[in-house]
């Protein structure tokens, strides 16, 4: 086969295998009888046509980010449904030894290696916090990751642009809202613009270097704590509670401790293998149903900050923040709005206005996109039943938490 004037290396093997496929004998099918060597020259081959073809692909990705701008949805590394159905279509069609499952895996983590091409996140570190597994659940491992010591640096790298987006902890299912994110989204202003959701289905263990007879102090984020409190007071009974800015921070801690220290950590199975620390007892929380709720935040666009960057899928939530008037009834009238419409509420929440004393504001989670024609009608009446109301976002509705124990 004539090779010369191919530009790029790796073109020789993808003509081979391109050849050899053609003329079935891919490796789908037995091979006829060879030599080692003859063998192993596929086997070089065939990685010099994937890198080709996987080169090509980021190409092709770049370019469809390109034509599609940033205001026609918000990047997720997951593979959508038909993809993943064109692909189970397309391996059960080679009838080859790799199952659906292995195919999954592969293009997904080829799709995750893309996401880096594109995007930088803030989130909630050190590594191996559960706001790190939450960021990594949805731009995927190879993302470019910006770690914060504080909820309130992943907004400030947000609205100064060193990060395209910032994933922060927002509601817990057993100790409810976590307030800073919600008093930061609250101030804002029209900066920052909510555009997905991530659940995660939380599971703590305890991580120490000796045994739990001989565990005398606990480290953990306050909450981590809260979570498994009956846990710990019927199993170390006698260890001190100490709280820490993370569950990642109390990993590392109990990690550079010695067995007879008797230091232990609440945190997760990621952290346990990040820095390298035995799991003495997993799934120690109270409740087996404990899930965690982040937000996806990115900067609106300055030029026009009413742009709605998300489009409808028919199965979404709005958020919304706002205060009501000075009046009677003026919340009730609020609610009755939305009733008119026949809209849903999944959450409202009341926080302390920081600008007025004995003054509140409230935080309102509805179902529905703000682009259809019933929520836009009631987004409209509320404003004269209320004297500030802001949409933080619209984004699809995640109804089930992800299970998430390792990388």
């Amino acid at each position: 086969m004539a090779e010369k004037g191919l530009p790029t290396p790796g073109y020789p093997g993808l003509l081979r295998m391109v050849a050899r496929i053609s003329g079935n004998l891919s490796c789908s099918k037995p091979p006829p009888p060879q030599n080692e060597e003859s063998i192993i020259k596929n086997l070089d081959d065939c990685d010099d046509a994937l890198i080709v073809l996987l080169n090509e692909r980021a190409k092709a990705i770049e370019q469809l980010w390109s034509v599609r701008g940033p205001e026609e949805g918000i990047p997720s590394a997951a593979l959508s449904a038909p993809t993943l159905e064109r692909l189970r279509k397309t391996n059960e069609m080679v009838n080859g030894p790799l199952p659906d499952s292995a195919i999954r895996g592969i293009f997904q983590e080829v799709s995750k290696v893309c996401a880096r091409l594109r995007h930088s996140v803030a989130y909630l570190g050190p590594p191996a916090t559960f706001s790190h597994q939450a960021a990594r659940s949805r731009f995927g491992v190879n993302s470019c990751y910006e770690q914060c010591d504080r909820i309130s640096d992943i907004f400030y790298h947000v609205e100064k642009g060193t990060t395209d987006y910032g994933v922060a902890p927002v509601e817990n299912s057993t100790e409810g809202a976590i307030s800073q994110t919600l008093d930061l989204l609250a101030n804002s202003d029209d900066v920052i613009e909510v555009v997905a959701e991530v659940c995660l289905d939380i599971q703590h263990n305890l991580l120490s270097r000796a045994d739990i007879s001989r565990i005398q102090r606990v480290y953990s984020h306050p909450q981590a704590l809260a979570q498994c409190r009956q846990w710990l007071q019927t199993h170390v009974p006698g260890a001190t509670i100490n709280s820490e800015a993370s569950t990642a921070r109390a990993a590392q801690i109990a990690s550079e401790a010695l067995p007879e220290e008797g230091i232990a950590a609440v945190s997760s199975t990621l952290a346990s293998e990040l820095y390298d620390i035995p799991i003495r007892a997993a799934g120690i929380q109270d409740l087996t149903s404990n899930m965690t709720r982040f937000v996806v935040i990115r900067k609106n666009n300055p030029e026009n900050p009413e742009q709605i960057s998300t489009t409808p899928t028919g199965d979404d939530k709005t958020m919304l923040v706002l205060s009501t008037a000075d009046r009677v009834g003026a919340l009730h009238d609020v609610l009755n709005t939305l009733q008119q419409q026949s809209i849903n509420l999944s959450r409202i929440e009341s926080r302390p206005c920081r600008s007025k004393a004995w003054e509140y504001i409230f935080f309102v989670d509805l179902h529905g996109h703000r682009k259809e024609p019933h929520i836009a009608a009631a987004l409209e009446t509320l404003k004269s039943h209320c004297s500030h109301i802001r949409v933080l976002g619209s984004f699809p509705f995640v109804r089930t938490a992800q299970a998430i124990k390792t990388a």
